[in-house]
């Protein structure tokens, strides 16, 4: 069996889920709602929402994406400009 993010998630309550790392801090949640009369699975990472899953196993997921994503570099600034650099 591999390991999955699922297996991060403790179940405090019926239909609440928290993704815990391995010092036992909680890094992201998944909740089940009715979304237009839908079941989904409400994915949140430190607090803010990122998304919507169809099943419990994707939410976890984006969430584990998430806690992965945050610990490289930030996204992409772009090229620096050297207009100050001239040479006279």
């Amino acid at each position: 069996m591999r390991w999955h993010p699922i297996l991060a998630a403790d179940e405090p309550e019926p239909g609440h889920w928290r993704l815990i790392d391995a010092y036992d801090r909680e890094y992201g949640r998944v909740t089940i709602v009715r979304l237009d009369g839908e079941i989904r699975y409400r994915a949140e990472f430190r607090n803010a929402m990122i998304g919507y899953g169809t099943t419990l196993r994707g939410a976890c997921e984006q969430v584990h994406m998430a806690f992965i994503r945050s610990h490289g570099p930030a996204s992409f600034q772009g090229y620096p400009t050297f207009d100050s650099y001239r040479r006279s």
